[in-house]
């Protein structure tokens, strides 16, 4: 039988916090609303530790809460050093972070290093003449020259995110351009610009001397951009009226260029700082890879920012076909690359998150969300989290009427944006599931929403709930699964991903996952002691020790396993 084997490296270090960490991602508008304004808030946030606390989450990462004007629902940030009132204050942070400090709750905070909202002082000095002291904190070009029209033309062909037009508004006072790379009201910082790179790391530092053990970095590619702003090249592939109208280029230009490594290794080093000592902090930082070779933009990230204190989000949760091959060849590599590399490297693994729709539609069938369940919390390193997953939800369709999301614009198909998988966390089956008391919440709820909530199913030890606590606590009891090495095995059938989790002197773990929708048999050739876990509630039993597993459509095992090795 084939293996590939990839130990885990034996350091004489202590452990990092990360390593093994269940990180529960809460977009707050959606999670708890205590006031009874229809949007969710810090203090919301508060009065469910508890219950994440069931789910053995051992961090909490909270999209943004700044002071924001909402063009973008808080990544259009006002300024970096408050909490907006919709949210609540900054005691009611500091209050966060001590109660969630007295459940053994880490907390990582969203930051926006791209951009800031057009709202922010820095930018309303900026904008006011080319002279100011904040004259280059942004990105300021002249139109582009012999227009042969009285109206001024964009410097070049680069695209908004959001509603996929130019990249580019016309500021009369200044007479140039500002770059927003997303939202009109967003422009981008200029981070060739130290005084830049300083206010952001100043930022950094006034929140973890509140004591926030780290931070999400927010769409990183984009601090840096072709030095000469040269057009991103035409995409041949572009369907006009079905693509997003963002991708009718290819951004070669207008992100990901090399000097992002070296922005985010000064951010990386603020963690280091003597000031920061007395207790782990690390950063992750979003950026979706775009190339053919996937593992090699992840291990840049590795490579060129510390990673004792840094590492990217791997998005093949969200990005990767769903398919037993795919996720065997991915698995093999980038484990290989990340140990060949070094022992600090931490994989941090995140299956959704308020960008992308819900695993459940993206899957399809809700045993296979339960079975990619079963994988994400039995995978190595970081494991993220998004709100609602641990009960199954999926996205809502919102009418026009109600769509928020500025990306609404610049999708042309749906025309809805990200709304769908921002709804509100559905608690019980009172009038709006218990996010809130008032009678607007700021997003429609799931209209299934009775049925399915956290009380509802924390009564039946079937339901999603039940299985993600149920992996919770195995994964945080279990020091394999934990902190163990990850060993890629062939189980003799090509629609099951098989792999083991061990740890010397600890326990063994065989975890199975079937892709497909029909009953499969495999033949892992391990000694399997016992099922711990399987998302089916009458699961599939061994034939015979050692010997052949039958595993249900969609069905995710784990096993304990008879260690031959120790």
């Amino acid at each position: 039988m084939a293996r590939t084997k990839h130990p885990n490296p034996a350091v004489a270090r202590d452990r990092r916090w990360p390593e093994g960490a269940i990180v529960y991602h809460i977009y707050p508008r959606s999670f708890q609303d205590s006031s009874g304004d229809g949007v969710g808030d810090l203090q919301g946030v508060i009065s469910r530790l508890d219950y994440l606390q069931s789910l053995s989450v051992t961090a909490i990462w909270l999209s943004p809460f700044y002071p924001s004007p909402m063009a973008d629902f808080g990544y259009d940030v006002a300024d970096y050093c408050a909490v907006d009132p919709l949210f609540g204050t900054l005691g009611d942070f500091k209050q966060l972070l001590a109660e969630a400090a007295a459940r053994n709750i880490k907390v990582i905070i969203d930051l926006v290093p791209n951009h800031t909202s057009d709202e922010h002082k820095w930018f309303k000095q900026s904008r006011l003449s080319k002279d100011n002291p904040y004259g280059t904190w942004y990105i300021w070009r002249d139109p582009e020259s012999d227009t042969g029209t009285n109206t001024p033309l964009p410097p070049n062909n680069w695209r908004d995110v959001l509603a996929g037009g130019p990249a580019w508004e016309w500021e009369p006072r200044r007479k140039q351009f500002y770059l927003h790379s997303f939202n009109v009201k967003q422009p981008d910082l200029n981070w060739g610009n130290p005084a830049v790179r300083e206010a952001i790391k100043g930022v950094m530092r006034f929140w973890l001397d509140l004591g926030v053990d780290g931070f999400r970095m927010d769409a990183v590619y984009w601090l840096a951009k072709e030095p000469l702003l040269s057009d991103d090249p035409p995409n041949p592939e572009y369907v006009e009226g079905e693509d997003l109208r963002y991708n009718a280029v290819i951004h070669d230009n207008s992100r990901g260029w090399p000097p992002v490594y070296a922005y985010l290794n000064e951010m990386a080093a603020v963690l280091k700082e003597k000031a920061y000592q007395d207790k782990q902090r690390f950063m992750v930082t979003e950026a979706y890879p775009s190339s053919h070779n996937r593992i090699a933009e992840y291990m840049a990230f590795y490579v060129g920012v510390n990673p004792e204190v840094a590492a990217p989000f791997n998005f093949e949760g969200v990005n990767l076909s769903w398919e037993a091959s795919s996720w065997r060849k991915f698995l093999k590599s980038f484990h290989s690359a990340l140990e060949q590399f070094s022992p600090y490297c931490v994989p941090s693994y995140a299956f959704g998150n308020h960008d992308v729709p819900r695993l459940l539609n993206r899957l399809g069938q809700p045993a296979a969300a339960r079975s990619a369940a079963i994988m994400l919390l039995t995978l190595p390193g970081m494991v993220f989290v998004y709100y609602g997953e641990e009960i199954g939800m999926h996205n809502v369709s919102i009418p026009p009427q109600h769509a928020h999301d500025p990306a609404a614009k610049g999708d042309p198909l749906r025309g809805i944006g990200r709304d769908p998988e921002r709804t509100p966390m559905q608690w019980t089956a009172d009038k709006y599931a218990g996010f809130t008391t008032g009678d607007n919440p700021w997003l429609p709820l799931a209209t299934d929403s009775r049925s399915n909530n956290v009380e509802v199913q924390s009564a039946d030890p079937d339901s999603f709930l039940s299985l993600y606590r149920t992996l919770g606590k195995l994964r945080q009891e279990e020091p394999a699964l934990k902190y163990g090495g990850i060993e890629i095995i062939d189980v003799g059938s090509s629609d099951v991903l098989g792999y083991i989790r061990r740890r010397e002197n600890s326990g063994t773990f065989l975890v199975l996952i079937n892709f497909s929708n029909s009953m499969v048999t495999c033949r892992p050739g391990v000694q399997a002691r016992t099922l711990v876990i399987s998302n089916y509630a009458h699961a599939s039993q061994l034939e015979a020790a050692n010997a052949v597993i039958e595993l249900q459509p969609y069905e995710g095992m784990v096993f304990s396993l008879v260690d031959s090795s120790q």
